[in-house]
């Protein structure tokens, strides 16, 4: 082979070798395009005879295009008699499949694991695969979960209770003036359905009301609840307008036929702090005279249900005035209703000497740890009448002295 026959062959298989890398990268590129996650947020759970399971399932779409995701429950030989679905998160709708856009919030499904063991079913560990695939069966996760069955003696105690109450956050904290809302789980443990009748025991001048959790606006005194089943109740309690700060218990009563269960809720008031500032006058302008002191009553007092601590004063103002606060501190400032009477500050506004006559803007502010109150007063700056003397002075000794040099000339 010639050597210019040499450098064309080679010259051929470099592109080629070039082309073929590159669609390597743009199929490898067009790959990675695409994908999803699938999990449970648990993959190992215990539960009793009689009892169901409902585990947090989601699907997320982490590629960037539209994709149609099957999903399919394997159960292990020993399982293959369970009763198992993946459904809908709140209607429980069974689900074979999802179909998931790239872009949030469209790129996720919240979806549940539900299995029933049967009723004659071993205690012992059971196993489930869920499995995830594309419409065009590219790309597969698999996910196991384990449930582990109790045996009968395990859980006799455990089933004896046919009513069962529980809350998340059985305790909350909120200022006075504002709604305490507790979720509430009540769950019925029987193998039949059971209408239950709610009440409240709560503290005094409260209003309290239950409502399912997904309508507030509904006010129920009792619900039916299928065999095995829970539903989830919000319990809403308004505080009195003048509640004091403090923990208030409120008890959550259920009742059936046959038996009662109680839950305490805590709710905790922090107290309201709301400073209010006011002139004596209640104006909000004031006059003063141009390098002398101005000094104007100011009324501080606490409409909140809680003290206001630490209190100090700063004010906002032209250049070279001096304003000053007595007392420029102050250590609390307790709830008006409770001491029936403001603070007393007085404030001393003083314009520079040769400040010209007009307008000005002096913003005076009490600023507390848990809450501060500003005003804005229009000082209008006048100039002393001391100073008008001095004119008039000034004009007479210049009228005296025109009169005289008129008499010596008039002589002349």
């Amino acid at each position: 082979m010639s050597g210019r026959a040499k450098v064309i062959f080679l010259s051929f298989f470099t592109i080629v070798a070039l082309v073929g890398s590159g669609s390597f990268i743009t199929i490898h590129a067009a790959q990675v395009q695409r994908g999803f996650s699938l999990f449970p947020k648990y993959t190992n759970v215990v539960i009793g005879k009689g009892e169901e399971v409902n585990l947090d399932l989601k699907v997320i779409n982490t590629g960037k295009k539209e994709e149609e995701v099957l999903l399919s429950i394997i159960p292990e030989k020993k399982a293959h008699n369970w009763k198992v679905s993946i459904e809908t998160e709140w209607d429980k709708i069974g689900v074979r499949s999802v179909y998931l856009f790239p872009q949030k919030p469209d790129n996720s499904a919240n979806l549940k694991f539900h299995a029933i063991p049967p009723a004659k079913a071993p205690g012992g560990e059971y196993r489930f695969v869920i499995k995830g695939t594309t419409r065009d069966g590219k790309i597969q996760h698999s996910v196991g979960i384990k449930i582990f069955l109790k045996k009968e003696k395990e859980i006799s105690k455990a089933i004896s209770q046919k009513i069962s109450l529980t809350s998340k956050y059985p305790s909350i904290e909120n200022p006075a003036g504002k709604d305490f809302k507790f979720e509430v789980e009540v769950k019925n443990n029987t193998n039949k359905a059971l209408v239950l009748n709610f009440g409240v025991k709560p503290p005094y001048g409260w209003r309290v009301y239950c409502s399912p959790r997904w309508e507030e606006e509904k006010k129920i005194s009792a619900i039916k609840i299928h065999a095995k089943g829970s539903e989830n109740l919000l319990i809403t309690a308004t505080p009195p307008i003048n509640v004091s700060k403090g923990k208030y218990p409120i008890v959550f009563v259920v009742k059936s036929e046959k038996e009662e269960k109680t839950l305490e809720l805590k709710a905790i008031v922090t107290g309201t702090y709301k400073l209010v500032m006011k002139t004596e006058t209640g104006r909000l302008n004031t006059d003063t005279v141009a390098g002398k002191e101005k000094h104007l009553t100011v009324y501080l007092w606490n409409e909140g249900s809680a003290p206001v601590e630490n209190i100090s004063f700063f004010s906002d103002k032209p250049n070279k005035w001096e304003v000053t606060f007595k007392p420029d501190k102050i250590s609390s400032i307790l709830p008006f209703q409770q001491v029936g009477k403001p603070e007393k500050v007085d404030v001393v506004i003083k314009a520079p000497l040769r400040t010209l006559p007009g307008d000005y803007m002096v913003t005076l502010t009490a600023a507390g740890k848990q809450d501060q109150k500003q005003i804005d007063l229009r000082v209008t700056v006048k100039t002393s009448t001391t100073w008008g003397w001095v004119g008039v002075g000034i004009v007479a000794i210049v009228i005296v002295s025109l009169i005289l040099i008129f008499v010596r000339l008039g002589r002349r």
